[in-house]
């Protein structure tokens, strides 16, 4: 009886030694899982960290890129508004010269004058005010002469447009870089005009 009794007990420490193994393993394996997770957590998150850094630096270069567009756009703008205040002098004082006043070529010398910059928004009024009453002033002039047709009229009264002027240009076959030359203006606005046309 004491032999049966040995044996069940030896059988049941077996028994327990094999469950204690089962559970160490599961252990172990529970802690791998842990630290691959932890790996795999770390390794995540140096990713989103250099993608964050590498977003940052494209923000920054961006900015940079946009700050210098636009101090070179003001700057533009400052010198096509220049050049308008000038032309606007010239349309004035032409008629004021006198033949002893205007030089023997028919030239302006504006190598002497002083070139003021003045804000676009004025500088704007001013040329669309010059704008109508060209444009009233031509329109006298066309009822004074003998009477046109209506449709001569109303050619005659409505200047073009520069989207006008852009897209007839365009069709003659000039590109963005000659049209921009020959009316003044930007590249990217004469490209910009030529999308939105078609």
């Amino acid at each position: 009886m004491t032999t049966i009794l040995i044996a069940v007990l030896f059988f049941l420490q077996l028994l327990s030694f094999y469950f204690l193994i089962i559970l160490n393993t599961k252990l172990a394996k529970f802690k791998d899982l842990e630290k691959k997770q932890e790996r795999l957590m770390r390794e995540m998150d140096d990713t989103i960290s250099v993608y964050l850094a590498d977003m940052k630096d494209e923000n920054d270069r961006l900015i940079q890129e946009l700050q210098r567009a636009s101090k070179s756009e003001t700057q533009m703008n400052a010198v096509k508004q220049g050049e308008q205040i000038i032309r606007q002098k010239e349309q004035e004082q032409l008629p004021s010269l006198t033949k002893e006043e205007s030089p023997v070529d028919g030239s302006i010398n504006l190598d002497n004058e002083t070139r003021i910059y003045v804000p676009k928004n004025i500088v704007a009024n001013a040329y669309s005010r010059q704008q109508q009453t060209r444009a009233k002033t031509e329109t006298k002039m066309v009822h004074s002469a003998q009477q046109p047709t209506d449709a001569t009229k109303k050619e005659e009264a409505k200047p073009l447009t520069i989207e006008q002027q852009v897209v007839e240009l365009a069709k003659q076959g000039k590109t963005p870089e000659e049209i921009a030359k020959q009316l003044q203006k930007g590249k990217t606005e004469i490209e910009l005009l030529l999308k939105f046309h078609h």
